[in-house]
């Protein structure tokens, strides 16, 4: 076999990098294939990091934006403020981000290959073989995306519930604070939410729906314009996804193959939220397949399982989302003041807050 590898990597997104990476560290020999012909250059998220994700790695000051503030919006208007001592969120310039990550996976030792379409795979027991690549590894991870095609290959489970989601980049504006501005309200947004975010030099503006209804932006738009007066002012730049909210599919590994990120689901199925878990876990998955590889280990597979955090509120949560009339429980539940403010933290948060 010519070309043979401890790890192969496909996918060079959050997950996937943050795997390489940490498998580069512990010595083993990565490669990383993605499509795309650069780091960061189909970029699917709005980039919005958590503050446990800046903790756990660092990332230039250029190329974040300090938010320490939520404004909820009901359908109505009206709003409330939320926000946590200490807390914070980090907007981001995602494709700079995506660099820089490639960047440092390098550093570590890894090699990356850009324009490079993964096709399928052969396996036995002692390696993976890449079709139409010319090489084999000892493991393989899938971070490719919500619609993996490395869980296609293997016989994995696939997501299958989806959010669609659309964001257009603005010019900067000046009076959009501190803080992510968050929309709820299903007759703009069906199934999640609309937000405005002040970006690193830009102002992202979106929304996501259920898969089986319109991501009508453009409407969003026209409904902000009175507050964030954003007609005529000039798009930058337009992108799209799908997110899953199925939660951790149930067979996201098998043998010497592993599903990390969106494409095992690692996603929150509340709030949306993927990319902490994903570098968590992705790097959680590095670990474990280095010591794997290295002697007389668990399967990494099971090591992560064991490992991720139930989402089974959230899952319910999400249930009472679909179904509940949540325009008129916003208006009520603004109401309530502090008992929506203490909800209202523990979704964005993940915690209870006095807010």
């Amino acid at each position: 076999m010519a070309d043979t590898r401890d790890l192969i990597v496909v996918g060079a997104g959050f997950a996937g990098l943050a795997c390489a990476k940490r498998a580069a560290e512990r010595g083993l020999s990565v490669l990383v294939i993605d499509r795309q012909p650069s780091p960061g250059r189909y970029v699917h998220t709005t980039g919005i990091l958590v503050k446990e994700a800046h903790a756990e790695w660092s990332v230039p000051a250029p190329l974040v934006r300090r938010l320490d503030r939520v404004r909820v919006y009901s359908p109505s208007h009206r709003h409330v403020d939320l926000r946590r001592s200490g807390y914070y969120f980090l907007a981001t310039d995602t494709p700079k981000l995506m660099e820089f990550l490639a960047d440092a996976t390098r550093r570590a030792g890894a090699e990356i290959r850009f324009r490079s379409e993964f096709s399928g795979v052969t396996a036995n027991r002692r390696h993976v073989v890449l079709d139409g690549h010319g090489v084999a590894g000892r493991f393989l991870v899938g971070a490719d995306g919500v619609h993996s095609k490395v869980a296609q290959a293997s016989g994995l489970d696939r997501n299958t519930r989806l959010l669609k989601g659309v964001e257009w980049e603005y010019e900067p504006l000046e009076d959009t604070g501190d803080c992510l501005h968050c929309f709820v309200d299903p007759r703009l947004a069906p199934g999640y939410i609309a937000w405005v975010v002040p970006g690193v030099g830009v102002t992202q503006v979106g929304l996501a729906v259920n898969e089986c209804h319109k991501a009508d932006i453009g409407g969003f738009v026209e409904h902000l314009d009175a507050r964030f007066r954003l007609r005529g002012r000039h798009v930058i730049d337009k992108r799209g996804g799908m997110i899953p909210i199925n939660g951790l599919l149930r067979r996201f590994h098998r043998d010497r193959i592993l599903l990390v990120g969106d494409a095992a689901g690692m996603v929150s199925p509340l709030t949306a939220g993927g990319i902490h878990r994903s570098y968590r876990f992705g790097k959680l998955a590095g670990d474990a397949i280095a010591d794997y590889l290295g002697g007389d280990a668990p399967n990494p597979g099971d090591v992560v399982a064991l490992a991720y955090k139930g989402d089974t509120w959230k899952q319910s949560a999400r249930w009472c989302f679909d179904r509940a009339p949540l325009a008129a429980c916003m208006d009520l539940a603004l109401g309530t003041g502090g008992l929506f403010k203490r909800f209202a933290g523990k979704v964005f948060f993940d915690r209870f807050t006095a807010g």
